[in-house]
C-alpha cells in the first residue's frame, strides 16, 4: 500500500493558478435556473475530471477547462520565485504602484488553462477521454456529445481566449430528455483507432457508436443497438433485439425495475497479458444487485493486441477437442463449442488490414467482425453471488470494475522456449468488484470464466434450454469503507490505478480510499495452479480466512469542508497518474476545491539514483504528512446584500435608503429580510472563523507536544553523552568524568570490541565444526561406502559388529541393501565359502599328516628289501586302500597350500580396509 508523502501542494492551493482552474465563473447561472427548473437532484456518477497524460479536463460550474498539471506547477513556482525576489529587493510596492507586476501575474494565471466552448445544454455530469486522446465524451443526465480535442500545443500559446471545439451531438433521437437517462459511456478497448463508443442507459439498452468525423450519420444513428430486456427473454437469434425508437409507447414490465442499469465496464483494457475474451466482454451491473455479461461485443472493425488471436485460438481449439472427445458432454456445451469454433475460423481465415499506428513507423492489424453466428451475443446472467449478502441494508449497486484474467503463457507457447513480455504477476481468473451506495466493496471471483456465446438460429437443430445452471460469482471478500451515508445523492465510484491492475481507488463522500488486492493474488494463484489436490480444501479454507486486502484513506473529506448550498457538494471521481515531474499523484474535486495527495511510488517505478552521502550537514527531519488548511468558501464568497437590495426593493423606495431611517411597515420588512440574509452570512463566517480558531488551538497543542518530545530526546542525548552528570556535579572515582563526544566514542569502541570478540568466537566455532563434520559425501563416496558395508555385512558377525556406524547411515544402509539385492537371492554368501575353505583346509591337513606318517613308516620298511614293499602294496590293495605315488601327493598338497594362502591374503586385505575405514569415521 503506497504511503502518503504529502497532501495538496501549494500550486493547487489558494491563491494560485492551479486553484483558480477549479473555481466556477463568478457570473454564471446554473443550467437548472436558466431552464426555469429548480430541481436538480442527480442520482448518478459524477466524473467531472478526465485526463490525457498529465493534461486534465475539469468542469468548473458548467464550463470545461483544459490545462496541464506540469504547466500549473511550473507557473506557480515561477510566480512564487518572482514574488520572493521582488519582496527581497523591496520593490514590491513600487511595482504595485506602476501596475506592471499584477498584470503580469494575472496574465500568467489566465494562460495556465484554456476554456473549451461546447454547445451543451444542461448540467454536465461525466467527462470521458478516448484511448488515443482524440475525442472527449461529454455526458449530461440524458444527452451525450462528442468533442474533438485540440492539440496539446495550444496550451503553450499565451492566449487567454476560449477555444471553440468541434462538437457532435450523439444520438439526437436516442439520447434526449424523453428517453432513459445515461448510466455509463465507455470507449471500446478494441475499437479501431479508439473511435468506438458504447453508451448504456438505465433502461438496459446498449448502443455502439462507430464514430467517423467525415460521416455525420455515424453520430446520429448507432451501428448496433440492443435491448437487454428483450435479449434476456429471447430463445432464438432471429428475434428482434433492437432498442425502442423515439416516441414508441412502452408498457410496464417487471424487468424495467429489476434490470435498471447502475454501471457498466469492459472486462479488460486490451493489454498483451490479458486473456482473449476479457477485452470483448461487457459487464453490466444492475442497481438491484444482478450482474450480466455480453461476450463477444465487437465493432465492425477492431484491432486486437498481438496476443489476443493466439489466446483465442488456444482456448477455442482446446475446448472443441475436449468436448469432441467427451461422450458425456451436454448438447448445449457442444452447440456453444461449435459456435465458437465457427466464429474463430472466420477470423482465422481473414487477411488483416494494415493500418497506421501511433507513430509513422508502426502499423496495426485490423480485423472485420465475423458475420456468423451474429453480431449480437447471448446475454449471460444473472450471475449468482455464492455468498449471503447483508440484505438488511438498502443494497444498491453504484459501480462495477472488472479485472481480466491473466494470459497463460505456458499454454499459449505450448512448451516452447520463448521470452515472455509479461512479468508473471496476475490471477488466472477474473475479478469483479461491485460497489454499493453504503460504501461496501464486494470482491468477486469469476472462477468459470466468461466465453463467447450466441443464441441458436431458428432453423437450427439444437434446442436452446433456459433451465441450465446459471453462471455464478464467488464473493471472496467484502470491505466496508465507511459508515452508511444518509445522503440520497451519494454515488461512490471506482477509479483505476495507473501502476497496478490489482489496485484501485474508491471515491466516496467522506474521501478517497485506496484498495490493494496484491497481498493475496500470488497466494491464490499458487493454490489454483497447484498440481497437488490432497488437502486443497483445508488450505483454501485457511487461505480465505487469512487473506485480506489492504485499505487506506489517503484523502479525507469532512462535512465542514463542503461549500454552501449554492454550490454542488458532490465529490468528483478521482484520477490517479504517475509522472516523473508529478510523481504518484492522486486528485479529486469537492465543492469546487481541489484535494490531492502525493503517494510513495513502488520501488519498481522509481528511477535508480546514486545513494546520498553518508554524512548529512542538516538534521534528518521526519514528520507525518498532514492535510493543509483550506480557507472556507465563506471568507471569499461575495455578499448577497447588494443583489438583494437591487432585486427586492422597488425603485421608488431605493431613494429612501440614502435618507434617515423612518419607521414604517416597509422599512420593518426590509430590515427583517436583510437581517435574515446577513444572519446566514455572518453565521457561515462565524463557523469558518471558529474552525480556524480550533485549528490554531490544535496547532498550539501540537507545537507543545513537539517541544515536549524534543525535550525528551534532548534528555536522552544528555544521558548518552553524560552531560546530565556534569550538570549534577557527578564525577568518577578519579574526579574526572568522560562526557560529550568522548563518552559516545567510548561506548562505540566498547561495542566494536564486543563485536570483534563475538566474531572471533564465531570463527573458532566454525573451524571446529568444519574439522568435526567435514564436507558432505559425494555420490561416488556414498556408493563406495555402501559397497563396503555390504561386504562387511557378508563377512562373519564378529568383525562387522566392531565397525562404527557411518554418518549418513540411512542412505548408505539403503544402498548396501540394493547392492545385496543385485547379487541375487541364490548366490552363496562369502562367509559360507570362507567356512567351506576352512573345513577343506582342516581335512586336507589331516590327510597330509596321515600321509606323512605313512611315508615315514614306508621309509623304514624299504631298508629291509623290495619284497617287503611289494607285499605291503599287495596287502594294502587287499585292504581297500589305494596307494598314491609320493610325487603326485606333494603336487596336490602344494596346490592346496597356495589356495589357502590366497584366501588368507584376501581376508587380511579386507580386514585392513575395514580398519582404515573405521579410523576415517565412515
Amino acid at each position: 500500500m503506497p504511503k502518503v508523502l504529502s497532501y495538496t501542494p501549494s500550486w493547487l492551493s489558494r491563491p494560485s493558478p492551479g486553484f483558480d482552474l477549479f473555481q466556477p465563473p463568478p457570473k454564471s447561472k446554473s443550467p437548472s435556473l436558466a431552464n426555469g427548473s429548480k430541481k436538480d437532484k442527480h442520482t448518478g456518477p459524477c466524473r467531472t475530471i478526465a485526463r490525457r497524460g498529465t493534461e486534465v479536463f475539469v468542469l468548473a460550474g458548467n464550463e470545461i477547462r483544459w490545462s496541464d498539471l506540469v504547466l500549473l506547477k511550473d507557473t506557480s513556482e515561477e510566480l512564487s520565485k518572482s514574488r520572493r525576489k521582488l519582496n527581497g529587493k523591496g520593490k514590491h510596492s513600487k511595482s504595485r504602484s506602476e501596475g506592471e507586476d499584477p498584470v503580469e501575474d494575472e496574465g500568467s494565471a489566465d494562460s495556465a488553462y484554456r476554456t473549451l466552448k461546447v454547445p451543451v445544454a444542461g448540467q454536465i455530469r461525466q467527462l470521458v477521454v478516448s484511448p488515443r486522446g482524440e475525442y472527449l465524451a461529454i455526458l449530461t443526465t440524458h444527452t451525450a456529445h462528442v468533442a474533438v480535442l485540440p492539440d496539446s500545443s495550444h496550451l503553450s500559446v499565451r492566449d487567454t481566449g476560449p477555444i471553440r471545439v468541434k462538437t457532435f451531438q450523439l444520438g439526437p433521437t436516442a439520447h434526449v430528455l424523453e428517453q432513459a437517462p445515461l448510466a455509463s459511456a465507455l470507449w471500446h478497448p478494441l475499437g479501431h483507432n479508439g473511435t468506438c463508443l458504447i453508451t448504456v442507459t438505465t433502461d438496459a439498452t446498449v448502443r455502439m457508436w462507430e464514430l467517423n468525423r467525415e460521416n455525420r450519420h455515424s453520430f446520429d444513428e448507432p451501428a448496433l443497438a440492443v435491448d437487454l430486456k428483450k435479449l434476456a427473454n429471447a430463445t432464438s437469434a432471429n428475434e428482434d433485439f433492437g432498442a425502442s425508437k423515439y416516441g414508441t409507447n412502452k408498457g410496464f414490465s417487471p424487468d424495467s425495475f429489476e434490470m435498471e442499469v447502475a454501471a457498466a465496464c469492459f472486462g479488460g483494457l486490451g493489454l498483451e497479458d490479458e486473456h482473449g475474451w476479457a477485452p470483448m466482454t461487457l459487464w453490466i451491473a444492475m442497481k438491484e444487485g444482478d450482474v450480466y455479461a455480453l461476450c463477444p461485443l465487437l465493432p465492425s472493425k477492431w484491432q486486437p493486441p498481438s496476443s489476443l488471436i493466439p489466446s483465442l485460438s488456444t482456448a477455442v481449439v482446446a475446448k472443441a477437442a475436449a468436448i469432441g472427445s467427451a461422450s458425456a458432454a451436454l448438447e448445449e456445451e457442444r452447440r456453444v463449442s461449435e459456435q465458437q469454433y465457427k466464429w474463430f475460423t472466420e477470423i482465422d481465415n481473414q487477411e488483416p488490414l494494415l493500418a497506421p499506428g501511433d507513430t509513422e513507423f508502426d502499423s496495426v492489424e485490423v480485423y472485420v467482425r465475423p458475420s456468423h453466428p451474429g453480431p449480437i451475443p447471448k446475454l449471460q446472467g444473472p450471475f449468482q453471488l455464492q455468498l449471503e449478502l447483508d440484505l438488511d441494508d438498502d443494497l444498491e449497486i453504484t459501480d462495477v470494475l472488472a479485472i481480466g484474467a491473466k494470459l497463460d503463457d505456458d499454454e499459449l507457447m505450448l512448451g516452447e522456449d520463448s521470452a515472455s513480455d509479461t512479468d508473471g504477476e496476475g490471477l488466472s481468473v477474473g475479478v469483479i468488484c461491485l460497489l454499493t451506495n453504503t460504501g461496501k466493496v464486494h470482491i468477486c471471483l469469476d472462477l468459470d470464466g466468461v466465453e463467447g456465446q450466441w443464441l441458436p438460429a431458428r432453423n437450427s437443430r439444437a434446442w436452446y434450454s433456459s433451465e441450465l445452471i446459471p453462471p455464478s460469482l464467488l464473493v471472496f471478500e467484502t470491505i466496508s469503507l465507511s459508515p452508511a451515508t444518509e445522503s440520497e445523492t451519494s454515488w461512490p465510484t471506482f477509479s483505476p490505478d495507473p501502476l497496478s491492475r490489482y489496485a484501485l481507488f474508491v471515491t466516496h463522500d467522506t474521501g478517497v480510499f485506496a484498495l490493494s488486492l496484491t497481498p493475496w493474488i500470488r497466494r491464490l494463484e499458487d493454490e489454483l495452479t497447484a498440481d497437488v489436490d490432497a488437502g486443497a480444501a483445508f488450505r483454501l479454507d485457511l487461505f480465505v480466512s487469512s487473506a485480506k486486502s489492504l485499505v487506506d484513506n489517503p484523502i479525507k473529506l469532512s462535512r465542514e469542508q463542503n461549500a454552501p448550498q449554492t454550490h454542488p457538494s458532490s465529490v468528483s471521481s478521482c484520477i490517479a497518474l504517475f509522472d516523473s515531474d508529478l510523481g504518484y499523484f492522486l486528485l479529486t474535486v469537492a465543492a469546487s476545491q481541489p484535494y490531492a495527495a502525493i503517494l510513495d511510488a513502488p520501488s519498481a517505478y522509481v528511477e535508480v539514483e546514486p545513494p546520498p552521502p553518508r554524512h548529512h550537514d542538516q538534521a534528518l527531519i521526519q514528520h507525518e504528512p498532514r492535510t493543509p488548511y483550506q480557507p472556507s468558501y465563506a471568507f471569499y464568497a461575495p455578499s448577497a446584500l447588494p443583489t438583494f437590495i437591487n432585486t427586492k426593493t422597488a425603485p421608488r423606495h431605493r431613494r429612501a435608503l440614502n435618507d434617515e431611517i423612518r419607521l414604517s411597515p416597509h422599512t420593518l420588512a426590509l430590515m427583517t429580510d436583510a437581517h435574515r440574509l446577513l444572519s446566514a452570512e455572518t453565521h457561515a463566517l462565524g463557523v469558518a472563523a471558529a474552525d480556524l480558531f480550533r485549528r490554531c488551538e490544535r496547532l498550539q497543542d501540537e507545537f507543545r507536544d513537539q517541544i515536549r518530545r524534543a525535550a525528551d530526546v534532548a534528555a536522552r542525548i544528555d544521558a548518552v553523552t553524560g552531560d546530565d552528570e556534569e550538570a549534577d556535579g557527578g564525577r568518577g572515582a578519579d574526579g574526572e568524568g568522560v562526557v560529550g563526544s568522548a563518552r559516545v566514542m567510548q561506548r562505540i569502541d566498547g561495542v566494536r570490541a564486543r563485536q570483534a570478540e563475538l566474531a572471533e568466537r564465531h570463527e573458532r566455532l566454525r573451524r571446529r565444526l568444519a574439522r568435526i563434520a567435514g564436507r558432505p559425501l559425494s555420490a561416488e563416496e556414498k556408493g563406495w561406502a555402501a559397497e563396503v558395508h555390504a561386504l562387511a555385512a557378508a563377512v562373519p558377525p564378529a568383525p562387522a559388529s566392531s565397525l562404527p556406524p557411518p554418518n549418513d547411515g540411512d542412505d548408505i544402509v539403503e544402498d548396501a541393501a540394493q547392492v545385496q539385492a543385485q547379487d541375487g537371492e541364490d548366490a552363496t554368501p562369502p562367509y559360507a565359502r570362507y567356512e567351506a575353505v576352512i573345513a577343506l583346509k582342516s581335512s586336507l591337513v589331516a590327510q597330509t599328516e596321515s600321509v606323512a606318517a605313512q611315508d615315514t613308516e614306508d621309509g623304514n620298511g624299504e631298508r629291509g628289501g623290495g619284497g617287503a614293499d611289494f607285499a605291503a602294496e599287495v596287502n594294502g590293495s587287499r585292504n581297500g586302500r589305494v596307494r598314491v605315488p609320493p610325487g603326485f601327493r606333494k603336487q596336490r598338497v602344494a596346490a592346496v597350500m597356495q589356495l589357502l594362502e590366497r584366501e588368507t591374503a584376501l581376508v587380511d586385505a579386507t580386514a585392513e580396509r575395514l580398519r582404515r575405514l573405521s579410523m576415517l569415521g565412515l
